[in-house]
């Protein structure tokens, strides 16, 4: 919403703006003066956001659809609604399982065939992924929320640990990143990484722990 005509005048000469335009930072200014509607205002968010910053805001957003990590499935809705549709739809499946928060729990994923384990949480009612990408030099293992980035979820760690023949691999990240959908890119930050000539065949065991703090050992 713009706030006055005085704000197409140019902030140093004061003429009108004119086309072409050089006044750079009097476009700012009017940029800055229009606010537009969350795109899901429909759902119920009633923030106004400014203008070109939408998909910062609807990263934060909690009414933002994530989308269902479970392989084949295209259901999207708010970080709850996956919640519960994950629960009542996919979690007899074999990739799948519930955990508790700050506890440890054994996972096993074959690399070969399996490239992402869903761990759901009842209490936060929340989802995780963990995935696995197997790469010729090894393979990296990370974990993410489905949940969007707003300040009113709190918080948590996570923490990865593998051992094998004496060798032991520990990686603790102080925030499980939230998404809204799960990426198939090999990532670029918050993973551990276990070199094929520290597995044995095909089948990588861990230990997992996810909760605001978090330590897991043998």
């Amino acid at each position: 919403m713009l706030l006055g005509l005085d704000i197409l005048d140019c902030p140093i000469c004061f003429d009108a703006l004119t086309i072409p335009i050089f006044q750079v930072l009097a476009m700012e200014s009017v940029l800055e003066s229009v606010f537009v509607p969350c795109r899901n205002a429909k759902l119920g968010c009633t923030k106004n956001v400014s203008y070109g910053k939408e998909s910062t805001h609807e990263k934060e957003c909690t009414l933002s659809r994530c989308s269902c990590p479970a392989l084949d499935c295209n259901y999207t809705g708010s970080y709850n609604d996956i919640y519960t549709h994950f629960v009542d739809n996919h979690s007899h499946e074999s990739k799948s399982m519930s955990f508790v928060c700050s506890a440890s729990v054994d996972v096993q994923m074959n690399i070969a065939t399996e490239k992402i384990l869903v761990l759901w949480e009842s209490k936060k009612r929340l989802l995780f992924a963990l995935q696995c990408f197997n790469e010729p030099c090894g393979v990296y293992v990370t974990v993410r929320c489905i949940a969007p980035s707003a300040p009113e979820l709190e918080k948590l760690a996570y923490c990865l640990y593998y051992s094998m023949d004496g060798h032991t691999l520990t990686y603790k990240s102080p925030e499980v990143k939230k998404v809204l959908e799960v990426s198939s890119e090999i990532p670029q930050d918050n993973f551990m990484f276990v070199p094929h000539s520290l597995m044995r065949g095909e089948s990588l065991e861990m230990k997992i722990s996810i909760g605001l703090k978090v330590r897991v050992g043998s």
